[in-house]
């Protein structure tokens, strides 16, 4: 009996989805990483790690000078990536949170907004966030101390009950030293004083803000630094000397008579002046050994701003030699582009905005 032909046997080879032979990956040796504990973040070397983090965008000076020309007048959030990078980092582990706790939160910033599409005011968000922040201090104790900076916009949203609680907030942080107000509504001043009346912030050495914020100056009565960001500063100067502000070394950005300070600030050191300006004044304070020169802004772009300010540059010259100081002297001629076309919150660096030039006497 004939047998049945038997049916070759055939295997059929497995394949992978990309079609290569499994049997060939099979004996080939398998790439083994073993499993890494731990962000990589946490072996970076401090010097590193703040190497990096030092080209993340933060505030700036020209943030702090032209913020109120924004439109809205806040700062956007992506401007303040760097702190909340920061406050990210410090809670993904406790290597991470011991390096970075401190700087997240070294500068707190009620000042920055990233703003819906839908309808929803700027002073709505601002006042909200500053209300979130204020809240979050008084619930963390443990963080005020490590607070050294404040910015904020002051709006009208709530006034009567934000501006009172963020005023007593202050009062909690024992390392404040600086105060940047980026922008205060024209019509505050009288809630803003009734805020901060009574009100002491004797770490405070240094604050930038509008003349419609001048009240807040009186409760720094240890500030050393002063610069006023809208307005001439007339009303910054008499806040100085009703706050019995003995200690200001630095006035910037004040373009009103500073004569009525000649009592109040003997050992005034530096001050600003618009070009053109009569400086006879600044005879009167004998410890003066910088004066900075602001240049307009329609000038010639060609030229070094020590020859465009030339008779400016010889005047003030002339007030430094003869005075008294033995400090080392120094003029700055500063000049800041023209940026009504430009809103200097969200583009470029400060180079772009600010040519400066330092003389030395």
């Amino acid at each position: 009996m004939a047998h049945g032909s038997k049916r070759a046997k055939t295997t059929a080879k497995a394949t992978t989805p990309d079609g290569a032979d499994s049997g060939s990956m099979s004996a080939q040796p398998q790439l083994f990483i073993p499993f890494q504990t731990g962000p990589s973040l946490e072996r970076v070397p401090d010097d590193v790690l703040h190497e990096i983090l030092s080209y993340l965008p933060t505030l700036s000076e020209r943030h702090v000078l032209f913020g109120y020309r924004g439109v809205p007048p806040v700062i956007h959030s992506t401007t303040l990536v760097r702190t909340s990078t920061l406050r990210a980092l410090s809670q993904t582990s406790r290597i991470l949170r011991s390096r970075c706790l401190a700087m997240a939160w070294r500068n707190i910033e009620l000042c920055g907004a990233s703003l819906p599409k839908h309808n929803v005011t700027f002073y709505r968000v601002i006042g909200e966030a500053t209300q979130a922040g204020v809240r979050v201090l008084k619930a963390c104790p443990h963080l005020l101390p490590l607070i050294q900076t404040v910015s904020v916009v002051l709006t009208r949203f709530r006034s009567a009950e934000i501006i009172p609680a963020f005023a007593a907030c202050l009062a909690t942080l024992p390392n404040l030293t600086t105060i940047q107000v980026i922008h205060a509504h024209s019509q505050m001043t009288t809630a803003i004083k009734n805020a901060f009346e009574g009100k002491r912030f004797p770490s405070v050495r240094r604050i930038s803000l509008p003349c419609s914020a001048h009240e807040i100056i009186k409760s720094c009565p240890n500030v050393e630094e002063v610069m006023c960001t809208e307005g001439n500063g007339s009303t910054i100067i008499g806040s100085v000397i009703k706050g019995n502000c003995h200690e200001v070394r630095v006035l910037k950005g004040i373009f009103a008579p500073i004569t009525r300070l000649v009592k109040v600030l003997p050992n005034l050191k530096q001050v600003s002046v618009d070009m053109g300006r009569d400086m006879t004044p600044l005879t009167s304070f004998p410890l003066l050994d910088t004066i900075e020169i602001f240049v307009d802004d329609d000038v010639r772009q060609d030229l070094p701003l020590r020859e465009v300010a030339a008779a400016d540059v010889k005047q003030a010259s002339k007030i430094l030699k003869e005075n008294k100081s033995q400090a080392e002297k120094t003029l700055i001629v500063t000049k800041w582009n023209d940026v009504s076309d430009v809103n200097p919150i969200e583009f470029g660096a400060d180079e772009q905005f600010m040519i400066r030039e330092v003389i030395k006497v």
